[in-house]
């Protein structure tokens, strides 16, 4: 396809989102900044919630910004980076000084999570779903090549540095994308009515997808169909036969081996495989399955999918597996166990790799526990849906992070659930408490109508227009009404 349509909708498309992360976020850094200036006139802790609140560090830094609750807020992360939300509208984050590529990287987050736009030192992106969604990155190659589409899922096309992978589609007319899904290439004339794949050690070809298609395999395998009429397939380790799929079937399988399978199938009659070491016969399909390879593997199905039993001893990939669905389930392998009742409800699990160990246990949406540790840390993660959560992540360098929120009705976590919570969580958070470090911790309720934060020996807590308190190991200071002083054991009086 010509791409030199596409090129110019990618600028296009860059040139929008540049400029949609600097008119109104660029306008709203810089009355933030003049903000931010202004508070250090007034004491470190200064609570008159819902109207304005701040919080200053040592350094008279602003750590936490607070204007027409919930409306604007900023922070400054225990990282070096800071976060600035006009909720629940939008949202810039700043990130700390990569150690890897020396740079920050800045991301906006509107209408989440629709829209988003990122940028370090090797990629840039931008989503606003469905909309459009364009991602510029420096491959492993060194070159630049982009990728993006509008009104998803019709639109698509990228661009290579060195014009190798230039594409454009439009679904369903036509189009030939490198990489999509689990392709090399995947083509479409007007689909379904013409697709070509690609991948690593095959090629094929379908017209009027599923029913009529050809193709290759690396080894010299071959194979054409014409569903139901059809299908055919022969290469050095199997060939197979269809007679209007799917009710005749026969093949052997194994052919490069010293015991090859045959198999056949009148459906859904009777079928039947046979080797020296494999038998396996299927009646009355789904009423009856069974199948035996020599005194390592054995499976029975009945009344498919009510009842399964299956035992591997493949030493590489062992296997011990019965069900009996939807009330009960279980399964073990060489590095997991699970047990599973009234599925989709109830799992318990454990999971085993080389560095890590992994328990899970689900009640489907009540309650969830995931707990992980090994080389890297612990973490552990707490759901009583939809009252709280808890979470916590002690790293092996020495970092701890954790929180948890009373109430808690969104039912994920981890990559699932970011930015979710930074744009919509003071809807739902009455009670909320927060680990940004070993020795950083703070708790608040809703609108802060009590909020405290401790870091190191020093500790800030106010209740909006009434008080705040700051203290440190010299001593503390009580401010009534948020402005007269009245120190406590030294502390001095100089905001």
């Amino acid at each position: 396809m010509a791409v030199g349509g596409s090129r110019r909708m990618v600028h296009a498309m860059r040139g929008q989102g540049t400029r949609l992360a600097r008119s109104l976020p660029g306008f709203v850094a810089v009355a933030t900044s003049l903000l931010l200036a202004a508070c250090t006139w007034l004491p470190a802790e200064f609570n008159c919630s819902p109207l304005y609140r701040h919080r200053l560090d040592e350094q008279g830094r602003v750590l936490e910004l607070d204007v027409l609750w919930p409306i604007f807020h900023y922070e400054l992360s225990a990282e070096g980076g800071d976060d600035l939300r006009i909720r629940p509208l939008w949202r810039r984050v700043v990130e700390p000084v990569s150690k890897v590529s020396g740079a920050r990287a800045v991301e906006h987050q509107f209408l989440w999570p629709l829209g988003r736009v990122r940028h370090d030192a090797g990629e840039s992106s931008l989503r606003l779903f469905p909309l459009l969604w364009h991602r510029s990155r420096t491959n492993d190659s060194g070159q630049r090549e982009a990728d993006w589409y509008c009104l998803f899922p019709f639109i698509w096309g990228g661009s290579r540095e060195d014009g190798q992978e230039n594409y454009f589609g439009v679904f369903p007319i036509a189009g030939s994308f490198p990489d999509f899904l689990t392709y090399r290439r995947f083509t479409f004339v007007l689909w379904p009515l013409y697709l070509h794949l690609e991948k690593e050690r095959t090629e094929s070809t379908i017209m009027l997808w599923p029913l009529i298609g050809w193709g290759s395999v690396s080894d010299g395998s071959t194979w054409h169909r014409f569903i139901p009429l059809w299908s055919i397939a022969n290469g050095p380790r199997r060939w197979y036969r269809s007679i209007l799929w799917p009710v005749f079937s026969w093949g052997v399988e194994n052919l490069d081996g010293d015991d090859p399978v045959f198999r056949w199938f009148v459906w859904p009659l009777f079928g039947k495989q046979t080797s020296r070491e494999v038998f396996g016969w299927t009646v009355l399909f789904p009423l009856f399955q069974s199948m035996r390879i020599a005194d390592r593997h054995w499976k029975v199905d009945f009344l498919w999918p009510i009842f399964r039993s299956e035992d591997r001893l493949d030493p590489e990939n062992p296997l011990f597996q019965w069900w009996v669905f939807p009330l009960v389930a279980r399964t073990i392998t060489d590095d997991q166990w699970a047990w599973n009742f009234l599925w989709p409800l109830i799992w318990l699990r454990e999971y085993h790799d080389p560095e890590d160990l992994e328990t899970q246990q689900l009640v489907v949406p009540f309650f969830s526990h995931t707990h992980r540790e090994g080389r890297a840390g612990v973490s552990d993660w707490l759901q009583v849906w939809p009252f709280l959560h808890r979470a916590r992540d002690d790293r092996s360098d020495g970092a701890r992070r954790g929180e948890w929120s009373f109430l808690s009705p969104w039912p994920w976590h981890g990559a699932v659930s970011a930015g979710l919570r930074e744009a919509f969580g003071w809807a739902w958070e009455i009670a909320r408490a927060d680990r940004r470090g070993a020795e950083d911790s703070s708790f608040e309720l809703m609108a802060h109508l009590y909020s405290t934060r401790k870091r190191g020996e020093r500790r800030q807590t106010s209740v909006p227009f009434l008080f705040n308190w700051e203290s440190d190991a010299s001593g503390g200071t009580l401010r009534l009404l948020q402005v007269i002083p009245i120190p406590f054991g030294g502390g001095e009086d100089d905001r």
